[in-house]
């Protein structure tokens, strides 16, 4: 494996936690998808290697979708 296909695998792995993150944050008010997405989230975010990074980037993509109140 080269050093650019390392790079590319390991910045997936990154963006997956914020990605599953945010779409559990824009599922708001859908109990099931959001705890469903959310469980990946933490899931996804034990594989990121510095350990606690990986769920800061989930929990930083659920606050990202929360709809925010308007009114």
């Amino acid at each position: 494996m080269t050093a650019g296909t390392a790079f590319i695998l390991r910045l997936a792995l990154w963006l997956l936690p914020l990605l599953l993150g945010y779409l559990a944050g824009r599922s708001w008010g859908r109990p099931r998808v959001l705890g469903g997405l959310l469980a990946a989230a933490l899931v996804a975010g034990l594989l990121v290697k510095p350990f606690p990074l990986g769920w800061v980037l989930g929990v930083l993509g659920f606050a990202l979708g929360v709809p925010l109140k308007r009114g």
